[in-house]
């Protein structure tokens, strides 16, 4: 299983955060920097490309800009929590997959993640193998839905993932 770990334990410049215009795979949006610098490590060598933002209100001012596939939000952010940011996020740019994350909550309600479009949720420590692979999938299909990839006949073809 991978984790996060000690290979990510570099800091990283405040200058360095990617927000590039055009179409991103991947949109972290992680206050965490050692968590957030070792995601972005992790998808980019995996061939993704990777914006990440540390707040939730610049997350929600750049969302339409960076354009991504797929946004990963940390359940607790400085400034605005992670379900408000995802509920924007859905709404700003409802072409991409929502994914929460936490590492203070055990799980969110199903009725909470289906209003507010969140796909997935991931409790911390984050199983790198299992977020990479639903990326994939929603990289290619942004518009699956959390009953979509839960559904016992999406795991019988996905088990080569």
């Amino acid at each position: 299983m991978n984790t996060m770990g000690p290979a990510a334990m570099k800091p990283e410049r405040s200058d360095d955060q990617r927000t590039e215009p055009g179409v991103s795979d991947l949109l972290l949006i992680e206050d965490d920097v050692i968590q957030a610098h070792e995601i972005e490590v992790y998808f980019e060598r995996q061939g993704f490309t990777v914006s990440k933002l540390t707040g939730g209100s610049d997350s929600l001012h750049n969302v339409g800009r960076i354009d991504p596939k797929v946004v990963i939000v940390d359940y607790h952010l400085p400034d605005i929590d992670g379900m408000t940011v995802a509920a924007r996020v859905h709404r700003l740019a409802p072409h991409a997959a929502v994914i929460l994350m936490s590492g203070r909550i055990d799980f969110v309600p199903s009725e909470a993640l289906d209003r507010l479009g969140v796909v997935a949720f991931f409790k911390k420590p984050i199983n790198l193998g299992a977020l990479r692979r639903l990326v994939s999938k929603l990289v290619k299909n942004p518009k699956l839905t959390r009953k979509q990839l839960s559904s016992p006949l999406s795991r019988l073809f996905s088990l080569g993932g």
